[in-house]
C-alpha cells in the first residue's frame, strides 16, 4: 500500500485543534460543553483516518474462465497453482493490525461481553476499524481486499461474539457497502461502521424451501411514496439487538401459462417502525429473533439497490458469507486441536508418553491435516477475488463452506472421542464447540443443498460445451461412427486408466511430484462422469440427486488437492519453517482424496456398484409408504 498524505502535515493537524477548540470552547451550559467534547473527539478521531488514507497499487488481472467448473471439462488453469500471496509490507501491515484486534478482544472487560447490544464492545471495534471491512474509507472504514478480509475474520472469530461479528460483517455491513445508494451508506452505513448502531439481516422464513414459498410481501401504497411490508422472518441473527434490519420480500409475482415468477427486492427496515414487532427465540450461542411485520410503511427511498434485484444481492452475499465460514471454522478448529493437546498432555505423565503413543499421534496428524486442507481451500478462493476482476468464485466459495464445516466436525469428534467422558458436560470446551459447529452445517442453508449446487452448476456449464458430442452419444444409431470411433479413444478412460497430460507438476515443486499425477487422475475421471451423467440422464441429470452428491464430492476433492498442493509447493519454494510438513500434509491428503475419488466415479459409472443404491431406494420407497419405520422388533414373531 501507498499512503497519500492527504494534509497529513502537523502544521495543518494543529490549526484544526485550535480551530475545533475554539468553536466548542464558546459553549456556556455545561451540558453543551459535555456533547461539544465528544462531538470534537469524533471529528478529531475522523481527521486522523482521513489524513492516512491508502492507494492500492496492486492491479487486478482480467477475469479468467471458472477454475472449479472447467475441471468438469478436464481443462485444468496452470496459473491457479501459484498460490496467492500478499506482498510482504502488506502482509506486515495486515499482522500488525490483526495483532491488536486480538490483544483489544482478549482483554478482560472485552471477553466477557456476550452480546451484540453493548455498544462500547462495537466502538471499541469501530476505533480499530475492525467493523465494516469492506466499505470504503471516506466512510472511516478499512477497504480491505478478500485476503485481508479472511485474516481479520479468524480474528474476530476468536470472541465468543465471533459468530454474530461474522453475521454482522458479512451479511449487513457487505450488503450496504456493496448495493446501497450513497444516502442510506450516510444514514445507515456510516453509523454501524461507528459502532453506534448494529444491522441484522433478515431472509429465513420458517418452512420456506424455496423464493416460492417466502411469505414476506409488499405493495406499493397509493401514494407511491411507501412500501407496505406484511409477513414474518425467522432465525434473524442479531435481531433482538439490531437497530434495522435488511429485509427481503417479494415485490412481484408474474403468471406465465401455469408456471409462477416471483421477484424480490431487499428493504431497509427500522426496528422502531410501526408495525414491526419481535421476540427471541430458543436460546442458542448466536441470538436469533423471530419478527412479525403488520403493514409496515417502508420508504421507497429504503429499497436497497433497485426493485426487483434482490435475487442478484443474494447471489453475491450468500457467496460471501460461504467464503468466510472458512476463516470462523479454521479459527474454531485450530483452537481445538490446541486445547484437546493440552488437555491429553495433563492426562500423561511426561510428554513423552503422548509423543510415543501410536494412536494419539495418528489423530493428531489426521486433524492438522483436515485444517490444513480447509484453511488452503479458504485462502486460494479469496485469492482468486483478489487477483483477478469479477471472478466467478460461486462454485468454489460452496466447497469452502462444505469442506470447512465438516473438516471442522470432524476435528470436533476426534475430540470427543478423545476426551471421552468429561466432554459430556455442558460447559466443556470440547461440547461448546461442537455445538458452535452445527451452526455452520445448518444456518442459513445446509450442506447437502450446497452438494447440489456445485454439482448443478458443472454440469450446466459442461453442458453448454458439450451439447453437441452429448447429442452424438445419446443417439448412436444416427451417430455410429462417431460412436464407433470413441470406443477406441475412450478405452483408457473406461478400464481406469486415463492418460495422464496434464503436466501439473512444471507448475510444482518436484517433490509433489506423486500428489501432482494423483491430481491429474482425478481431474480426468471427474470429466469422464460428467460425460456420462449427461448421456445417461440427459437433462433429468438434476432429478439423480445421488449421483449428484457424488459428483460433488469428486468436485470438492479435486478442489481441494489444487488447494493444498499449490500451497505446499509454495512454502517449499520460499522456504516457509515447516515446509517439508506441509508437502507432507498435502501428500496424505490426496492420498486419501484418490481414493474417496475412486469410490465415488464406480458408485456412479458401474452398475455393479449400484446395488446398493437401488437397495436403498426400494427401502426408502417401503418407508414413505409406511409412514415411519416399518421393521418388526428384533424379537417378534407370529407363531
Amino acid at each position: 500500500m501507498m499512503s497519500l498524505n492527504v494534509s497529513s502535515n502537523s502544521v495543518n493537524r494543529r490549526l484544526l485543534t485550535n480551530t475545533l477548540r475554539r468553536l466548542y470552547a464558546t459553549s456556556i451550559e455545561p451540558v453543551r460543553k459535555e456533547e461539544s467534547q465528544e462531538h470534537f473527539e469524533k471529528e478529531l478521531k475522523k481527521y486522523d483516518r482521513l489524513t492516512n488514507i491508502t492507494k492500492r497499487t496492486r492491479t487486478q488481472k482480467p477475469q479468467r474462465e471458472p477454475f472449479v467448473k472447467n475441471l468438469a471439462l478436464g481443462i485444468f488453469d496452470h496459473e491457479i497453482l501459484t498460490f496467492p500471496e500478499m506482498d510482504l509490507p502488506e502482509v506486515r501491515n495486515v499482522e500488525s493490525e490483526v495483532h491488536n484486534i486480538s490483544q483489544l478482544l482478549s482483554q478482560k472487560h472485552m471477553a466477557n461481553i456476550d452480546t451484540l447490544a453493548n455498544k462500547s464492545f462495537r466502538q471499541n471495534l469501530a476505533d480499530y476499524r475492525a467493523i465494516a471491512l469492506t466499505a470504503s474509507q471516506f466512510l472511516d472504514a478499512r477497504e480491505a481486499c478478500p485476503l485481508e478480509v479472511m485474516r481479520f475474520l479468524e480474528t474476530l472469530s476468536e470472541h465468543q461474539l465471533g459468530d454474530n461479528l461474522m453475521h454482522n460483517e458479512m451479511l449487513g455491513c457487505q450488503v450496504l457497502s456493496e448495493f446501497a445508494s450513497d444516502g442510506l451508506k450516510k444514514k445507515y452505513l456510516y453509523p454501524v461502521i461507528m459502532g453506534e448502531q448494529l444491522t441484522a439481516f433478515a431472509l429465513s422464513e420458517h418452512n420456506m424451501m424455496d423464493v416460492m414459498s417466502m411469505n414476506t410481501k409488499v405493495e406499493l401504497s397509493s401514494d407511491k411514496k411507501y412500501w407496505i411490508l406484511n409477513g414474518s422472518k425467522s432465525y434473524v441473527v442479531n435481531g433482538a439487538s439490531a437497530d434495522f434490519l435488511i429485509v427481503f420480500a417479494i415485490s412481484e409475482v408474474v403468471t406465465r401459462d401455469k408456471d409462477k415468477e416471483t421477484s424480490l427486492t431487499a428493504f431497509l427496515v427500522e426496528k422502531n417502525f410501526p408495525g414491526v414487532s419481535w421476540q427471541k427465540m430458543e436460546p442458542t450461542d448466536i441470538e436469533l429473533t423471530e419478527f412479525n411485520f403488520e403493514n409496515v410503511q417502508v420508504p421507497t427511498e429504503n429499497i436497497i439497490g433497485r426493485l426487483h434485484y434482490g435475487e442478484k444481492i443474494l447471489k453475491r452475499v450468500i457467496r460471501d458469507f460461504r467464503l468466510s465460514c472458512g476463516p470462523a471454522c479454521t479459527t474454531l478448529s485450530k483452537s481445538m486441536i490446541n486445547n484437546l493437546y493440552k488437555t491429553l498432555v495433563k492426562r500423561a505423565s511426561e510428554e513423552y508418553d503422548l509423543m510415543a503413543t501410536d494412536a494419539i499421534r495418528s489423530k493428531l496428524g489426521e486433524t492438522a491435516m483436515h485444517h490444513y486442507a480447509m484453511e488452503s481451500v479458504t485462502y486460494l478462493t479469496a485469492g482468486l477475488l483478489d487477483w483477478y476482476q469479477d471472478q466467478d468464485v460461486d462454485v468454489e466459495s460452496s466447497i469452502v463452506k462444505v469442506l470447512a464445516s465438516e473438516a471442522a466436525l470432524k476435528i470436533s469428534t476426534t475430540c470427543l472421542d478423545l476426551i471421552g467422558l468429561p466432554a459430556t458436560m455442558k460447559n466443556h470446551w470440547a461440547r461448546k464447540s461442537h455445538e458452535q459447529i452445527l451452526n455452520y452445517l445448518t444456518l442459513h442453508e445446509t450442506n447437502d443443498s450446497q452438494r447440489m449446487f456445485i454439482a448443478v452448476s458443472a454440469l450446466q456449464h459442461a453442458g453448454v460445451h458439450l451439447s453437441n458430442r452429448i447429442k452424438k452419444l445419446r443417439n448412436p444409431l444416427f451417430h455410429a461412427t462417431y460412436n464407433f470411433a470413441r470406443m477406441f479413444t475412450q478405452h483408457r478412460q473406461n478400464s481406469d486408466d486415463p492418460k495422464l497430460d496434464l503436466n501439473l507438476i512444471e507448475c510444482l515443486h518436484p517433490s509433489l511430484d506423486a500428489p501432482s499425477k494423483q491430481l491429474e487422475y482425478c481431474v480426468k475421471r471427474l470429466e469422464f462422469i460428467t460425460e456420462a451423467i449427461l448421456m445417461n440422464n440427459g437433462v433429468e441429470c438434476v432429478n439423480e440427486h445421488v449421483e449428484l452428491r457424488r459428483l460433488a464430492d469428486v468436485i470438492i476433492d479435486c478442489y481441494a488437492m489444487t488447494a493444498v498442493i499449490a500451497r505446499a509447493s509454495r512454502a517449499y519454494c520460499i522456504g516457509l519453517q515447516f515446509a517439508d510438513f506441509e508437502v507432507i500434509l498435502a501428500s496424505v491428503f490426496c492420498n486419501m482424496a484418490i481414493e474417496r475419488v475412486r469410490d465415488n466415479v464406480r458408485n456412479i459409472v458401474y452398475d455393479s456398484h449400484k446395488a446398493n443404491e437401488r437397495s436403498h431406494k426400494a427401502v426408502g420407497k417401503r418407508f414413505v409408504e409406511s409412514k415411519g419405520y416399518f421393521i418388526q422388533n428384533p424379537i417378534s414373531r407370529f407363531f
